[in-house]
């Protein structure tokens, strides 16, 4: 016997997940519901495809979800965009927070957390999500501190971008003023360490984790990101440099390697910062890789920085 047909699903169901309650009220019997094109990603949700990503998972638990919450910790972090050390896959938990009175949301492959009171909510794709900063307090607190501080990095440097300003991004310094309301609480003295480490100019996490390094061995702290000029004409925007000294570090990812272009216009920017009197290194990843690696590195610059003209 040749299966039944199956009946389409109402419009207002299609390309999207949903609830089983939402489709019941529609008009679709359980038993449309419990066919193999119709996945289950979570109790009482359905939707057309099984989630393979964090915001088809996200989505799919949305629809079931009552009550205020919003998505926190790690599930925040990466719905913001924000560095993360391990990105959502299939099968992990996801971060729900509700107001501490309502109690944990208990729920397969939920993790949930209390204390939505305290903490602000932004929106990302129509979703409601524990703000940038909290997000960042609730992690710092139990996060290797140089984790801890390439997201706080993260968030001051779009903090200082208008457009993410109104996403709910934090400046450096309300960044500061944020956390000193924090004295008491659970991690407090763990996020004051994270945050005096902060810095506003790091464009990703191995610019943050190369500037520690640095830190660490007692170099003196870099400019980030900076503007080089010539006679009030643009030359580059280098990632490291200590004015002073005129010396300039550049971080060179795979992507200057295997894009030609890119390689010929950073051979030729190096060179016209030579001309300019700039001593300028070049780092790899490798150059962080272990710790003699990183020693090696450091006494580069150090040499680098001994050599005032």
């Amino acid at each position: 016997m040749s299966p039944r047909p199956l009946t389409p699903l109402p419009p207002e169901l299609m390309g999207r997940p949903f609830s089983v309650r939402e489709a019941r009220a529609l008009g679709v019997s359980r038993d449309r519901l419990s066919r193999g094109d119709v996945a289950r990603p979570a109790f009482g949700a359905r939707s057309p495809w099984p989630p393979q990503t964090l915001l088809q998972a996200t989505g799919a638990l949305a629809v079931v979800l009552e009550g205020p919450w919003a998505w926190s910790h790690e599930t925040a972090a990466e719905l913001l965009e924000l560095p993360v050390i391990r990105g959502w896959t299939p099968g992990q938990r996801l971060h729900v927070m509700r107001p501490t009175s309502c109690g944990l949301v208990r729920r397969p492959g939920v993790r949930g957390r209390t204390g939505l009171e305290r903490r602000s909510i932004v929106q990302v794709r129509g979703m409601p999500v524990v703000d940038p900063f909290a997000t960042w307090c609730d992690l710092a607190s139990t996060l290797p501190l140089t984790e801890a501080v390439i997201l706080g990095d993260a968030i001051a440097a779009r903090g200082a971008s208008t457009g993410d300003r109104l996403a709910g991004f934090t400046p450096l310094r309300a960044l500061a003023d944020q956390a000193a309301k924090r004295v008491g609480t659970r991690g407090a003295p763990r996020i004051r360490a994270a945050l005096a480490l902060v810095r506003e100019g790091s464009w990703s996490p191995m610019e943050t984790r190369a500037r520690l390094s640095f830190v660490e061995a007692g170099l003196p702290e870099p400019e980030l990101n900076v503007e080089v000029h010539d006679d009030g004409r643009w030359v580059a925007t280098v990632d490291f440099l200590w004015r002073q000294q005129r010396v300039i570090v550049e971080y060179q990812g795979d992507h200057h390697r295997t894009d030609r272009a890119r390689w010929r216009a950073d051979l030729q920017r190096l060179g016209v910062l030579q001309d300019l009197g700039w001593r300028v290194i070049l780092m790899t990843a490798a150059d962080l890789d272990t710790p003699g690696d990183r020693a090696d590195f450091r006494a580069r610059i150090r040499r680098a920085l001994a050599m005032v003209s």
